[in-house]
C-alpha cells in the first residue's frame, strides 16, 4: 500500500485525491459524449496536451535560471502535479453541468506552480495564460467554461505549493561528515557542504520513509570487489573512446541545461503528444514520472549519506575525469536513481517503449562510470532503487505495473 495511505504523511486531502487517482483514471470524467468529443478533437488537431506545452516553459526556466539537478527534479514533480490535480478538479467540477476547461485549468495551475518556484516570473507567466485562454482554438471546443477552469487551475496549485512549502527539501544538513579509510571528502577549497545531505528526510510521495529502498552496503574499501571495481574504472578512463566521451558529456546536463529531469520531462511530454494523450492522461503521465523521479532521488541520498563513498578518483587520483566531480558521496548513482524511476513509469504507460527507455536508462548509468565519477555497483543500485520507486509509484490502486519481459 502506497506511503500516503499507509502512514497518513500526507495530510492535504487535494494531493492524497491527486494520488489515489493516478493509476485509475480510465473512467471518462465527463460524460462519455462530450469526453469523446474533446479526445477525438485533440487527436484531429495533433496539438500538444496543455501539460506538455507548460513543461516546455518549465524546462526553459530551468536552464535559464542555471537550475541545479535537484531544484529540476523537484521543480518538475511540483509542476506537474499540480497540473494533474487541476486536470481532477476540472472534471469534478464538470458533472452535470457546462465542462470546466481542463487546458484553461492546466495552464492557471501551471502558473501558479512556476510562480512559486520562480517568483520574478509570475506576471510573464500570468500573460501566458491570458494570451492562451484567448487564442482561438487554443481551448476544447463547445465553448467550455473558461472561468471554472481557470478557478479550479489556480486551486490546484495553491493546494501542491502549500505542501511543497513544508517539504523539507531544502533544509540545511547539520550533521557531521565522517572520515576515515574509504569516506567521501568534500575536494572544495574550503571543503563544501555536502550536496543533498539536508533532503534525506524530505516528506516523499510514495515511499514510507527516504531508506525504504535503502540497498545494501557497497564493497569494503579494502575488498577484492572494491579493488575490482576501482581497476575497471581506471581501465575505461585510461582507453576511453570517443563514444564513452560522448555519452559522459551528452548525460552530464549541467545548470544552464534542461537537467536530466528535464531529458525525462520532454522525453514523456514528447511521447503523450505522440501517442495522442488526451489531457487527463498526459499530465496523470508526467505527475507520475515526475513525482516517481523526486522518490527515487530522496532514496538514493538516503544512501548516499549511509554509506558515505568515497568517489572512485579520490582513491585514485590517477583516474581522468570527464566531467565535473559532484560534491557528494558515490553511492549510488542520482543519474540511476532518476532514469531508472522515470524510465519505469513513462515505459508502464507508454508499453511500445518500454525496452527503449529501459536502455536509456542503462546507458545515462554506464555514462558515469565512462565519465570516471562513479563505480558499476554505483549505477547497479541506483538502477535498481528507481525500479522498486516506480513500482511504489504504479502501485496506487488500480495501478497497472508489470515487470519488463524478458529481452
Amino acid at each position: 500500500m502506497p506511503a500516503y495511505i499507509r502512514t497518513g504523511a500526507l495530510r492535504a486531502p487535494a494531493l492524497a485525491a491527486l494520488l489515489a487517482a493516478a493509476a485509475c483514471s480510465d473512467a471518462p470524467p465527463l460524460a462519455p459524449d462530450a469526453s469523446a468529443r474533446l479526445e477525438i478533437f485533440a487527436a484531429e488537431r495533433g496539438r500538444q496536451p496543455a501539460s506538455a506545452e507548460w513543461s516546455a516553459v518549465a524546462r526553459g526556466l530551468v536552464a535559464s535560471k542555471q537550475n541545479n539537478a535537484f531544484q529540476a527534479v523537484r521543480n518538475f514533480a511540483t509542476l506537474n502535479l499540480a497540473q494533474y490535480q487541476a486536470v481532477l478538479a476540472a472534471d469534478a467540477a464538470s458533472h452535470g453541468r457546462r465542462p470546466a476547461s481542463r487546458r484553461a485549468a492546466e495552464a492557471a495551475a501551471a502558473a501558479g506552480a512556476l510562480a512559486y518556484l520562480y517568483p520574478g516570473e509570475g506576471p510573464a507567466l500570468e500573460a501566458q495564460v491570458a494570451a492562451q485562454v484567448a487564442t482561438p482554438g487554443w481551448l476544447e471546443p463547445g465553448a467550455p467554461d473558461v472561468e471554472a477552469g481557470l478557478a479550479a487551475g489556480r486551486a490546484a496549485a495553491e493546494a501542491i505549493v502549500a505542501r511543497a512549502r513544508t517539504d523539507g527539501f531544502y533544509d540545511p544538513f547539520t550533521g557531521t561528515v565522517p572520515t576515515g579509510p574509504g569516506k567521501w571528502y568534500s575536494m572544495s577549497v574550503p571543503p563544501a557542504p555536502p550536496g543533498g545531505a539536508g533532503f534525506v528526510g524530505a516528506r516523499t510521495f510514495f515511499l514510507a520513509s527516504p531508506s525504504q529502498f535503502r540497498p545494501a552496503a557497497p564493497p569494503a574499501f579494502d575488498s577484492p570487489a572494491f579493488a575490482t571495481a576501482l581497476a575497471e574504472v581506471r581501465q575505461i578512463t585510461d582507453a576511453r573512446t570517443a563514444e564513452q566521451d560522448s555519452l559522459s558529456r551528452y548525460w552530464a546536463l549541467p545548470p544552464g541545461t534542461i537537467g536530466l529531469a528535464g531529458w525525462w520531462n520532454r522525453e514523456a511530454s514528447e511521447l503523450a503528444a505522440a501517442h495522442r494523450f488526451d489531457e487527463r492522461r498526459a499530465a496523470q503521465l508526467l505527475a507520475l514520472s515526475g513525482a516517481a523521479a523526486y522518490d527515487a532521488l530522496i532514496a538514493c541520498n538516503d544512501a548516499k549519506y549511509t554509506y558515505w563513498l568515497l568517489r572512485p578518483s579520490q582513491a585514485d587520483p590517477a583516474i581522468k575525469l570527464a566531467i565535473a566531480l559532484p560534491n557528494f558521496p558515490s553511492y549510488p548513482s542520482n543519474t540511476a536513481c532518476i532514469s531508472a524511476a522515470e524510465a519505469a513509469v513513462i515505459g508502464a504507460r507508454v508499453p511500445s517503449e518500454r525496452h527503449r527507455l529501459d536502455a536509456l536508462a542503462e546507458q545515462a548509468a554506464a555514462s558515469r562510470i565512462y565519465a570516471g565519477i562513479h563505480f558499476r555497483f554505483d549505477g547497479e543500485a541506483g538502477l535498481e532503487i528507481g525500479r522498486r520507486v516506480a513500482r511504489e509509484a504504479l502501485a496506487v490502486p488500480g495501478g497497472r505495473y508489470e515487470p519488463l519481459p524478458p529481452r
